[in-house]
């Protein structure tokens, strides 16, 4: 079996698998010019690759991307017999920036968006349901395209968010507003089954693409609150607001993040933290 077979295997997708062969080749570039083998490499000439890549100027954000299908490849060959340990396991360069979430919306904010947006601008009951899901669930505009009316359970009050190569699946409960809307949205658009919210599939832009609807909807928010920017913001906001309500992991939960770190960035979020990280990472020091 093939690095490509295995990864195929693994359910990466054919986009993940092209850019995991590109960087894989300048693994095998730098092992060609030192005459060594994958097979027996060594964590300590790993860092030596790691090295060569700091000497070609390479980032550190750039370097981690560029380790990832190295650890997947030594999988590989553990699975196929070739070594029997992964070297690079839990190696990755350290003391990467990450952009940390801004210009972000209070809890206020957001439920008077919500209570006004249909009441001032007259919009139709999908934008007020999207909107709601944006506050009340913190979902993204990629987990509105897919969800499914069978998503819904109205008598337990909760919604199920389904996973995908970014994110978990989870279970939200819906605010009793929430409920009553899309009990009557069901019922007045009599939907059993299929998609929750429609969607025009040739990828046009009209009144069913609901990344159209979404722009839409923020260029209206803009009109009730200037601060408002895009669906991002929202769900940073939304995050940020759990993590002063929840521990850590639950928040991990509900935000549907795979990894820990992608919460953790929310908690810099208060001005304690972002001044002691804007302090660490000063182009001065």
């Amino acid at each position: 079996m093939m690095f490509i077979d295995y990864l195929t295997q693994k359910g990466h997708s054919g986009s993940t698998i092209s850019t995991y062969s590109k960087y894989l080749a300048c693994f095998t570039e730098w092992l060609e010019q030192e005459q060594l083998s994958a097979d027996v490499i060594t964590y300590a000439e790993l860092l030596d690759f790691i090295r060569w890549l700091q000497a070609m100027n390479k980032s550190k954000a750039l370097i981690n991307a560029i380790l990832c299908p190295v650890r997947h490849y030594f999988n590989y060959l553990v699975s196929a017999g070739k070594r029997t340990d992964n070297p690079a396991a839990g190696l990755f360069m350290k003391g990467i920036i990450r952009r940390l979430p801004n210009n972000l919306l209070s809890l206020d904010e957001m439920l008077h968006l919500y209570e006004y947006y249909q009441l001032q601008l007259q919009v139709d009951a999908s934008k007020k349901i999207m909107l709601g899901l944006f506050i009340h669930q913190g979902v993204t505009v990629e987990e509105l395209k897919r969800l499914y009316v069978t998503d819904i359970y109205l008598k337990e009050g909760k919604i199920f968010i389904s996973g995908s190569s970014h994110s978990n699946e989870r279970w939200l409960r819906l605010e009793a507003a929430q409920v009553l809307e899309l009990q009557a949205y069901i019922k007045a658009n009599k939907f059993k089954e299929g998609p929750l919210l429609q969607e025009n599939k040739k990828g046009k832009a009209s009144d069913n693409n609901i990344v159209n609807q979404v722009g839409v909807m923020m260029r209206q928010l803009r009109q009730l609150n200037p601060k408002v920017i895009d669906a991002t913001q929202i769900r940073s906001s939304v995050i940020t607001h759990w993590l002063k309500q929840y521990n850590l992991r639950q928040v991990q939960y509900m935000a549907g993040h795979r990894y820990v770190s992608s919460t953790q960035r929310y908690k810099l979020s208060n001005m304690d933290d972002l001044q002691n990280a804007l302090q660490r990472y000063h182009p001065l020091k």
